[in-house]
């Protein structure tokens, strides 16, 4: 009986720090957040851009409230509307549009291969970004003194809605 209890205590000082140890990493998963490094760095003063929850925020989202984009179902919106009024960009089967659109007239980038190209070429010539491990280069590149942005935290983010946040157009 008295090594039966000893079980039952030590089983009960294991699920409790099993329970700490579940609630601590639940707690950091939850609050991972995308983000954006300026270069080949990780330091917090080098960070452009941090997405959590659908909103993009200009550097990191614990001093800076600053809201650039909301992300909702494939489309890119100004502050933190989902208005269709400030729809700027579109995402549909890898191509990206001018606000609400999916007409050919409104598409200003292809993404295909990890890379993001303008218009509806595939033209090496016509890239502007590769995506490359944690990387995105600027061009058809890959070489460490083109590293645009380094990436964090970013694996359920599509290239084209990264696009849209960083691009040039």
């Amino acid at each position: 009986m008295f090594l039966g209890l000893v079980r039952f205590l030590l089983f009960l000082g294991i699920m409790k720090y099993a329970i700490v140890l579940f609630i601590l990493f639940a707690s950091t998963y939850c609050s991972a957040q995308a983000k954006f490094y300026r270069g080949d760095s990780k330091f917090p003063s080098d960070l452009a851009y941090s997405i959590e929850n659908g909103i993009v925020y200009h550097g990191d989202n614990t001093f800076s409230k600053r809201i650039i984009f909301s992300i909702a179902n494939d489309k890119v919106y100004q502050g933190r509307s989902t208005s269709t009024f400030d729809c700027l960009y579109t995402v549909k089967d890898n191509k990206v549009y001018k606000g609400d659109s999916n007409f050919s007239s409104d598409l200003i980038y292809t993404v295909d291969d990890n890379k993001v190209y303008r218009g509806n070429s595939t033209f090496s010539s016509n890239c502007i970004f590769t995506l490359d491990d944690d990387k995105i280069y600027m061009g058809d590149s890959t070489f460490p003194s083109d590293v645009l942005f380094t990436l964090v935290n970013t694996d359920n983010i599509s290239l084209a809605i990264m696009a849209c946040i960083f691009g040039p157009y």
